[in-house]
């Protein structure tokens, strides 16, 4: 039982708190913007600076710019047009110690609109049952962490994003000129652990190797993989405007890792942008990226975007594209317009609220599937599946 009366002094000293950290955030990104102003050009100093602080600190995850200008603000001159968006979302029961067995399951949801068409969209789910001994215990034989399922729920959603693209082509018969969006929510850069060891580490690196494959299945379609990330928490932008007003001799591992813009985030660097206008493009500096994406010709560059209508309520969205997309200017705009359009109405893009509900596995659903699950067991042993007394206790509340 939460006794609310006695959180009345520390809730009192936590509004105090955000109420300081508003005023001096508001001072610190006041600070930002002018940087991103005053180094606005892209220049070799610039460069030089990005390459001294990755030299100094191989994971220090700062932005490259990949214009020529920090400070461009664009709103896309291409015309409206009717584009295939195909978005997955997944979801997942986590291994429980206290349930009746022990298993996890992934399940993935698509949702496909061709727009323009009339033709009411494609929805499809793709659950997948993990229960082996192999499937759910690690080499330690613990029981696979959130981590690590929540690592191949993200391959998962890129396989069905790279099979669906090949059938989204496929209907318009190779027609290249049809634009297909392949979106997943959330960021499309991922990486393996540095923690882990031997094996696990082997077999993360052959996850990693199978989500490139797939990306590079979605860019053999001619689709465009999209990540889209509708609350931002990453500072890549703000740690390389830290470093930018620092001098070359300056730039060691501590001065790097000190950021001046500590706690903050891009999407309050870049919350002044209009409705509808994106920031320049950068690509990050993070270890996977800068090795295991680029040597697949998959690197990863984002902008941000926002997707409001209105002047006083920013959305701010980071948007993820491979790099050999955001090259192609014509492209990004398209790719801009096409997620500004299905936005519209909720300020989120419309087939990733559709693509969330297709994948969410409710709490009754998994009781009806547990309950499928013990009758199964019950024919082949006649003794029921149990879990153990505390989560039978839970039932109680």
């Amino acid at each position: 039982m939460l006794e609310l009366p006695r959180l009345v002094d520390q809730v009192d000293a936590m509004g105090e708190e955000i109420a300081r950290r508003r005023t001096a955030y508001a001072k610190l990104i006041a600070n930002a913007r002018d940087a991103l102003h005053r180094f606005d050009e892209v220049n070799d100093d610039l460069i030089a600076k990005i390459e001294r602080a990755k030299s100094q600190d191989s994971s220090w995850r700062g932005a490259r710019p990949l214009g020529d200008r920090l400070d461009a603000r664009i709103i896309p001159d291409a015309a409206a047009e009717n584009v295939s968006l195909i978005a997955v979302d997944g979801s997942q029961i986590y291994p429980d110690r206290h349930g009746p067995a022990l298993y996890y399951l992934i399940n993935t949801g698509v949702i496909v609109l061709r727009q323009g068409t009339g033709e009411a969209p494609i929805v499809a789910t793709r659950p997948q049952l993990f229960f082996r001994e192999e499937d759910i215990y690690n080499d330690d034989l613990e029981l696979l962490n959130s981590q690590a399922i929540n690592d191949q729920r993200e391959l998962e959603e890129m396989r069905e994003l790279a099979h669906w693209a090949a059938e989204e082509r496929k209907h318009w018969g190779g027609d290249l000129d049809r634009l297909i969006l392949a979106l997943t929510d959330g960021p499309l850069l991922t990486w393996t652990r540095e923690e882990q060891r031997g094996e696990e580490r082997a077999r993360g690196q052959a996850r990693m190797q199978a989500y490139l494959r797939a990306l590079a299945d979605i860019q053999a379609t001619g689709a465009i993989p999209v990540g889209y990330v509708a609350r931002p928490r990453s500072a890549n932008v703000l740690r390389l405007l830290h470093v930018a007003q620092l001098s070359l001799a300056e730039i060691d591992k501590a001065a790097v890792r000190a950021s001046r813009y500590q706690a903050l985030t891009d999407a309050a660097l870049f919350a002044d942008l209009r409705p509808n206008e994106r920031s320049a493009l950068f690509t990050s500096t993070a270890q996977a990226n800068e090795a295991d994406f680029r040597a697949a010709g998959q690197e990863i560059a984002f902008f941000y975007l926002n997707v409001a209508r209105h002047e006083h309520e920013p959305r701010i969205a980071r948007v993820d594209i491979p790099v050999w997309a955001a090259k192609q200017k014509t492209l990004v705009d398209r790719v801009h317009r096409a997620l500004y359009e299905d936005a519209e109405g909720s300020g989120y893009p419309y087939v990733l609220i559709r693509a969330h509900e297709l994948a969410l596995v409710t709490y009754q659903e998994r009781r009806e599937f547990e309950s499928m699950l013990n009758i199964e067991v019950m024919r082949r042993t006649s003794e029921p599946l149990s879990p153990s007394i505390k989560e039978e206790l839970k039932s109680y509340f």
